[in-house]
């Protein structure tokens, strides 16, 4: 399952994916991942989950993003549910056009690995491209 929470700085995305996260923690029945760009949800989300802090890998594209995504798949098969807070801080140069193709990637992902993936994309969401929309939620 894909799942997109979309909206502009303040309206509660971050607290949602800290809810889910640490839901996600106690139903999940294998590791659960968190990406962010820096330490500032490590004291909100439970221990028991991978946090990969972006600012160590210096990630310039979504395509390089995707790469991260599949080598975490690599390393666990385990891995059951990956959020990802904020993509477009853990990605600076990256842009809403970007997406339609990332969602792709992604979507092969999902389907490869069985994981689930909730990302936090933060734009008002008229400006969601038609592929982003079936994921809203």
């Amino acid at each position: 399952m894909i799942k997109i929470h979309i909206g502009l700085k303040g309206s509660g995305k971050t607290k949602k994916l800290i809810d889910a996260v640490n839901d996600a923690i106690n139903v999940e029945k294998g590791n659960v991942v968190c990406i962010t760009e820096g330490n500032r949800l490590m004291h909100d989300i439970d221990r028991k989950a991978r946090m990969i802090n972006t600012e160590t890998f210096e990630i310039e594209s979504l395509d390089m993003f995707a790469g991260m995504l599949c080598g975490i798949m690599a390393q666990d098969y385990d891995v059951t549910h990956i959020f990802i807070d904020s993509i477009f801080k853990s990605v600076p140069k990256a842009s809403i056009e970007d997406m339609d193709a990332f969602l792709e990637k992604v979507e092969k992902l999902e389907t490869t690995c069985s994981v689930s993936i909730t990302m936090m994309v933060s734009v008002e969401e008229s400006a969601a491209t038609e592929k982003m929309k079936k994921y809203i939620g």
